[in-house]
């Protein structure tokens, strides 16, 4: 049934029509730089599972230590160091602490290429988590000072393309290093000869150092707003909520919070399950080469990955202007559906070609939440939260989708199946059930959404009066 509810459309229009405190050249700047660190953002974290055969030759691992890598420890230490970040970052500089977060993990993603044992590329890969946990809630909460709401969706969107293009571009490029190296036999200077997998993550890891430098250059309203001479403040304002208000604001909104948080978490099981053995189920059940599938995964996640974002963006701002003012969960449901049967229909393929051709509909599906995710924060969090719930928000998708996906498909496989060749029933068995669960949990939230947007624009923390007529103002982008 669509939903048409007026009054929570009324804040929005009335904030898209304050005074810019930011000119819309300059906030497309911010969303480029961010788009760049998001890029390297997930190469760096995806770049692993390009490299799990190597990786286990040399360090003599199975696929439920290759699946903490890819998952439960990132992350749970993404999930534990979030919260205190986000609180950071909704109260401080968050160009800078953006900056100092690029840098940890492109640095930790290079020092992963020095691992000579399993734990080294263990405590490598939590600082990689340390440091990525600063960008999505960092993200959101910046553009949503830098646009207005009527155009966040789709500068989110463009942010979001990100996503996919860094994980296929990492394969893509990953495949190509990972052969040069493979060949070329590389040797670093003190240390000596070193396996490819470690080059590869060295050469992937340290140009993102560069995009922290570009960082420091992103407007950041709130600086602006210290200096400036009349006019509004950003909308996030630098508020010290409480750590007690916001979680009054999430129990009283609760349904729409665990549909939403808890939904997107388990449906990103299927997708980081998808994302870290796709490779592998190709070399396994086709005999295919990580070079070949490297290349391949990566074109496909180049192509189909941003059109799957944008397109959830568009499809989500389509509904909303018709009225559905739940449109970005109804797409969100969308996804949920196209991955499940795309990713179950490519471990069921009797050849590569059909089995490629569904790995290009996954990676399109897969990619639907990197569009809307943040989008939904926005809508249904105030902007003094925004850090905070961007936080829960990236935190329940590590947990739940990073941190149990992976590391569920080698549990399977490694000790119910018992049969290394028997990842694809592993990746079917985890598509079908976390599917299934995520659309439940998604669709339970459909009733709520309306109110918890109303709720949104109308919150003040608890000294300041609750304005029940009026929204509070805006000083975003005409972007």
């Amino acid at each position: 049934m669509i939903t048409r509810d007026t009054h929570a459309t009324e804040p929005m229009n009335s904030a898209a029509q304050a005074a810019p405190s930011v000119s819309p050249a300059r906030a497309w700047y911010a969303v480029c730089v961010l788009l760049t660190a998001y890029i390297f953002s997930i190469m760096d974290r995806q770049i692993l599972t390009l490299l799990v055969g190597p990786i286990q030759k040399t360090l003599g691992i199975n696929d439920t230590q290759i699946g903490l890598l890819h998952g439960f420890t990132f992350a749970a230490f993404y999930g534990v160091m979030g919260l205190p970040i986000a609180r950071l970052i909704d109260r401080g500089n968050r160009r800078a602490i953006i900056a100092i977060g690029i840098a940890v993990w492109s640095l930790a993603t290079a020092a992963s290429g020095l691992a000579s044992e399993y734990w080294h590329l263990l405590a490598a890969r939590i600082a990689v988590a340390v440091g990525e946990a600063v960008l999505l809630p960092g993200t959101v909460s910046l553009v949503a000072d830098l646009f207005t709401p009527d155009k966040r969706g789709r500068a989110m969107g463009v942010f979001g393309a990100a996503g996919p293009v860094g994980s296929g571009g990492g394969l893509f490029a990953g495949g190509l290093i990972l052969g040069a190296y493979t060949l070329s036999h590389p040797v670093l200077p003190f240390l000596g000869a070193i396996e490819p997998w470690q080059a590869t993550f060295i050469a992937v890891g340290l140009p993102g150092v560069v995009v922290a430098f570009f960082m420091l250059a992103v407007p950041e309203p709130r600086a602006a707003k210290q200096g400036a001479t009349g006019g509004r403040g950003p909308e996030s304002k630098i508020v010290n909520v409480p750590v007690a208000q916001v979680k009054d604001y999430i129990v009283r909104n609760g349904r729409t919070f665990c549909a939403f948080i808890v939904g997107a978490g388990v449906f990103y099981m299927s997708v980081y399950g998808f994302a870290g053995w796709a490779p592998t189920y190709f070399v396994r059940h086709f005999g295919w080469s990580y070079q070949e599938i490297g290349k391949l995964f990566g074109l496909l996640m180049v192509v189909a990955g941003p059109a799957g974002t944008l397109f959830a963006s568009w499809l989500g701002e389509r509904w909303i202007r018709r009225g559905v003012v739940h449109g970005y969960l109804r797409v969100a449901m969308l996804g949920v559906c196209g991955i499940t049967a795309s990713g179950s229909a490519m471990v069921l393929a009797a050849t590569a070609t059909p089995a490629a051709i569904f790995l290009g509909f996954a990676a399109f599906f897969a990619m639907f939440m990197f569009g809307i995710g943040p989008a939904i924060v926005a809508q249904i969090t105030p902007a003094p939260m925004h850090g905070q719930v961007a936080a829960l928000f990236t935190g329940a998708l590590n947990l739940l989708g990073a941190g149990l996906g992976p590391v569920a498909i080698g549990l399977i496989t490694d000790y119910v199946l018992r049969d290394r060749n028997a990842i694809g029933s592993s990746m079917l068995i985890v598509f079908l059930g976390a599917g299934a669960l995520a659309f439940l949990l998604l669709r339970s939230g459909i009733r709520s959404y309306g109110d918890s947007m109303k709720h949104a624009a109308l919150w003040r923390p608890a000294h300041e009066p609750q304005d029940l007529a009026s929204a509070p103002p805006t000083s975003a982008a005409q972007g």
